[in-house]
């Protein structure tokens, strides 16, 4: 470094360069070892179940707009033989309860409506249940970075006791960073996970409701149908010829 004196003999050392803190994070996740390893892989797991429920949970897979357009003009006539093949041709959830609707049209309305409801329950509570595994992921990974960090906590320990008084400050240094780096992974990969978790969740809920609420209209176009419609007169009593 340059020299300069001040004041006679006195020589100072001119201004430094501020030192640069940058961080290359992906050495240090590589210094993690196996934790951050697992790490990594339950981050891709996560990612995956992430996209996959952005392709799933989406309103033409429970009430898909169009099936609702066709499919209310023919509850009012009660033309359940041509909504059958209009639910088939449809994966929506709301098309597997209007086919049940049609198909079991002769029963009972009590009977009718607790099978419909329950249908539609059970196909609610599968994607509740795929959506599940973030939930998992939110766990395990903070608990793997927790692993990670006691770990190379135990190293750094073990390399104080082996060096003694005479230990170098930067080798401890280096093992506690190693240490500090798999839970902060973990964290960053749990709080994205938690947060999908909870909107997906929340997004179910809410096209759940809309799906009990066209479930609770068809059962209303149906059920008035036959009062809206043409009703037959009843044949008059002819008196018996004498």
């Amino acid at each position: 470094m340059e020299l300069f004196a001040v004041s006679g003999a006195f020589p100072i050392l001119a201004e430094a360069d501020p030192v640069s803190g940058q961080i290359d994070w992906l050495a240090e996740v590589v210094k993690g070892g196996a934790t951050a390893v697992v790490l990594v892989l339950v981050a891709l797991a996560g990612l995956a179940f992430v996209i996959e429920r952005f392709l799933v949970v989406r309103p033409k897979n429970f009430v898909p707009p169009i099936l609702i357009t066709s499919i209310r003009p023919l509850w009012k006539s009660a033309a359940f033989e041509r909504i059958l093949p209009i639910c088939e041709r449809d994966a929506s959830i709301l098309a597997k309860v209007s086919a049940y609707i049609a198909r079991h049209a002769h029963l009972p309305f009590d009977l009718l409506s607790i099978g419909a409801a329950d249908l539609g329950s059970r196909e609610i509570r599968r994607q509740l249940q795929r959506t599940y595994p973030l939930a998992v992921v939110a766990t395990i990974a903070p608990l793997l970075g927790l692993l990670g960090t006691i770990i190379g906590m135990i190293e750094a320990f073990q390399k104080v006791a082996l060096m003694g008084d005479t230990g170098d400050a930067s080798v401890l240094a280096d093992s506690i960073g190693k240490a500090l780096i798999t839970t902060a992974v973990g964290l960053v990969i749990a709080i994205p996970a938690l947060a999908f978790y909870h909107y997906f969740k929340a997004r179910i809920s809410m096209l759940g409701n809309l799906l009990e609420e066209e479930v609770d209209e068809i059962f209303s176009l149906w059920l008035r149908a036959p009062a809206d419609g043409p009703t037959e007169a009843p044949a008059e009593a002819k008196t018996p010829e004498l």
